[in-house]
C-alpha cells in the first residue's frame, strides 16, 4: 500500500521545488514565519514566497506587513499611476521615522529607478510600498 502524501509534505515540496532543497530546521523556521504572517498557504503563496526567500533569506514577512500593503491596496485601488513624489509621500506615511534614503531604497529593492517627477503603474507601486512594509526601522 503506497504511503499517503500529508499535507506538510506537500508544502515543503512545492516551497523546494522553487527555492531548492532546505534542512528540516530552515524549514520549521520558514514554516512557522508563514504561519505568523497571516498569509493563506496556497500553492500560487508558497512560490511567491519561495522566490522571496531565494532573493530576500535574511527578510521576515509580517502580519503587520501584509496588513500595511494591503491598506495600501485598498486605499489607492483606483490609482492607474504615481509620481516618485506621491509614493514617497505615501512611504512616509508608513515610515515616518527613517530616512528618506531607506525609503528611496525600495524603489531599488523592487528593481526600479527612482525619479521623483517620474512615472510609475499600480503594479510598480504596490512593489515598492511591501519592500517599504517589510523593511525593518534602523
Amino acid at each position: 500500500m503506497p504511503m499517503q502524501q500529508t499535507t506538510e509534505t506537500y508544502y515543503r515540496q512545492t516551497y523546494e521545488s522553487v527555492a531548492g532543497e532546505v534542512s528540516n530546521r530552515r524549514w520549521r523556521n520558514l514554516r512557522s514565519e508563514l504561519e505568523h504572517s497571516g498569509m493563506v498557504v496556497t500553492v500560487k503563496t508558497l512560490r511567491m514566497y519561495a522566490r522571496f526567500k531565494t532573493q530576500f533569506p535574511r527578510t521576515p514577512i509580517t502580519k503587520q506587513a501584509i496588513k500595511t500593503y494591503e491598506n495600501f491596496q485598498n486605499k489607492y485601488s483606483d490609482y492607474q499611476e504615481f509620481t516618485g513624489e506621491l509614493i514617497l509621500s505615501i512611504l512616509r506615511e508608513i515610515k515616518p521615522n527613517v530616512t528618506e534614503r531607506m525609503l528611496i531604497n525600495s524603489w531599488y529593492k523592487a528593481g526600479l529607478q527612482f525619479g521623483k517627477h517620474s512615472v510609475y503603474n499600480y503594479s510598480q507601486a504596490c512593489k515598492i510600498v511591501f519592500f517599504t512594509a517589510i523593511t525593518r526601522n534602523k
